[in-house]
């Protein structure tokens, strides 16, 4: 009879579970951009992929929300630490977490590195940040640049703040004052084919300003259980070879301006 009971305990565990409805996590990027997230389109974008790969994972435990949330308010929700929310494709140290000490990291989602784009009638090779001493800098709001901060600091280089990365490349491609921009190579694959962007008119330095590095998923520390799922679900996701391979973009039915 005991056998039978412990036995049972699992099915009665994930009856409770159905019962009370799954625990609601936020899957929050701070990436308002393809191939990470598409305004308006919810179902669209790797991030809303993701969400779906790890509800169909968690059997009913989790439901994940693919939402966008500015990099500025993100930081602070993780703060307080009020909101279920883990932020994916992200490394330790755009958190400031070389150590990882702050947050829980998952194993990588996905490998990339960042470049450094410039106009092809004015083309910076990149040989570290001495090398864009002078030049103007267009960066999406709140994002940070560890590497670059202190001579943005000390006015060796002109930051210009735009609403997403979209906006600088498109200064660029105008010739509209901008001497370059910092962008991933998953998203400027990604944005090619955008109507906006002759990619003619870029030039991407041949030597990348980081070496390749892993995106991963960041879990509040408080959140352990949860961190236990996460890391169980990236494993499978990785053995999952075409997970990631695009799917047919949809139109952006937003317009993208310079100027906001």
């Amino acid at each position: 009879m005991r056998l039978s009971y412990l036995f049972l305990l699992p099915a009665l565990a994930l009856a409770l579970r159905l019962a009370h409805g799954a625990e609601t996590v936020q899957l929050a990027t701070y990436y308002e951009y393809v191939p990470w997230f598409v305004p308006g389109q919810p179902s669209a974008g790797l991030n809303a992929r993701l969400a779906g790969k790890l509800n169909s994972l968690s059997g009913g435990r989790y439901h994940f929300e693919s939402v966008y949330i500015p990099r500025r308010r993100l930081d602070v929700l993780l703060q307080n630490g009020k909101v279920a929310i883990v932020v994916p494709w992200v490394h330790p140290r755009f958190f400031d977490d070389p150590g990882r000490t702050r947050y829980l990291w998952t194993g990588a989602l996905m490998n990339d590195e960042s470049l450094v784009v410039s106009p092809r009638a004015a083309p910076l090779e990149y040989n570290g940040p001495d090398s864009l001493r002078g030049k103007r800098f267009g960066a999406p709001s709140g994002h940070r640049f560890p590497d670059l901060d202190p001579l943005i600091a000390a006015g060796e280089i002109t930051r210009v703040d735009v609403p997403q990365i979209k906006n600088a490349l498109q200064m660029i491609v105008s010739n509209r004052r901008l001497d370059f921009t910092i962008v991933d190579r998953s998203t400027l694959d990604a944005l090619r084919n955008d109507a906006f962007m002759d990619p003619a008119l870029l030039h991407v330095a041949s030597r990348p300003r980081t070496a390749s590095y892993e995106r991963g998923i960041l879990v509040p520390l408080d959140q352990p259980e949860l961190y236990r799922f996460l890391q169980g679900a990236v494993d499978a996701l990785r053995r999952e070879h075409n997970w990631l391979a695009p799917h047919k973009r949809l139109p952006d039915k937003r317009a993208v301006t310079a100027d906001k």
